[in-house]
């Protein structure tokens, strides 16, 4: 019998993560419309580090669960090639994922305060690593967004158009 549905942990693992990068994308984009206010943008500042910060761990826990865990059967109507450029675009999503979490965290000038409660330090304090970090994180985070949504159609066309249950399988 094929297995054509991941683990619920992987699909919890997988709608958290994807929430946070959604909102996180969502806020660092708003932020630079609402630079000139500074409490909202202090707000929305202090809550996208406190979900990365939660989020890292959880990235963690997820790039190793993926080693440990069954993998569902694909469809047999996919054809080899689009299966290996799922493989490889998946690799990709976890890389930048990474230089995202980490870029973002090494290029806070000053620390901050996770979910308002707990004081974390910025790693990094010359400002020249802080600006490059800064510039790596936009990078990242405009690849990333552009592959989610890479990800995210390709989800939509096997469900709507190819009529499989690749969509499903995370569902």
């Amino acid at each position: 019998m094929k297995n054509e549905t991941y683990d619920l942990l992987s699909k919890l693992l997988h709608w958290t993560m994807a929430s946070i990068i959604i909102y996180a994308s969502i806020a660092g984009y708003m932020m630079h419309l609402v630079v000139d206010n500074q409490p909202v943008f202090s707000f929305l500042s202090v809550l996208n580090m406190s979900l990365a910060t939660v989020a890292l761990p959880l990235f963690i826990l997820r790039y190793v669960w993926r080693h440990f865990r069954q993998t569902p059967t694909m469809p047999s109507e996919v054809p080899e090639l689009q299966k290996k450029v799922a493989k490889f675009v998946h690799s990709l999503i976890y890389q930048l994922m990474l230089v995202v979490f980490v870029s973002g965290f090494l290029m806070i000038k000053e620390s901050y305060a996770l979910f308002w409660l707990i004081e974390i330090d910025n790693p990094v304090k010359d400002s020249v690593v802080n600006d490059f970090f800064f510039m790596l994180h936009r990078y990242a985070c405009l690849l990333l967004s552009l592959l989610i949504l890479l990800h995210a159609s390709a989800a939509l066309k096997h469900h709507f158009i190819n009529r499989n249950y690749v969509l499903k399988m995370m569902m």
